[in-house]
């Protein structure tokens, strides 16, 4: 029993009203559809649920630094792809073909750190 004041934890109610609508649908649709249609329902919204808090929790955006001034280029040692970088996100080298690109500076004045 509850002491008065104190309230039911949220499963209480929602296993009582499943109850009451497989009984009641049970009468018309028979016992056992109703039983997997409210099982099918709470499946399906523990899903959605579980999404939509997946949305609303995304993590934020990086922070972009503007590094165009330091001329940064870097040569994938794999293929020879080249890449000038002006923004970058992260204090890490690129990767391409799997493997970090190698820093080549091409002019611009070197950055106080690693970028």
């Amino acid at each position: 029993m509850t002491e008065p004041g104190q309230r039911l934890a949220p499963s209480v109610p929602l296993a009582l009203l499943s109850v009451v609508v497989v009984v009641v649908a049970g009468e018309s649709f028979g016992y056992v559809r109703a039983l997997v249609a409210v099982a099918m329902f709470a499946v399906l919204v523990s899903f959605g649920l579980r999404q939509l808090r997946g949305i609303a929790n995304s993590p934020p955006e990086p922070e972009l630094a503007d590094v165009s001034e330091f001329g940064l280029k870097y040569v994938c040692s794999m293929c020879g792809l080249e890449l000038r970088v002006e923004v970058a996100a992260r204090d890490r080298a690129p990767t391409h073909c799997m493997e970090p690109m190698k820093l080549v500076r091409v002019g611009g004045k070197p950055p106080l750190t690693t970028v």
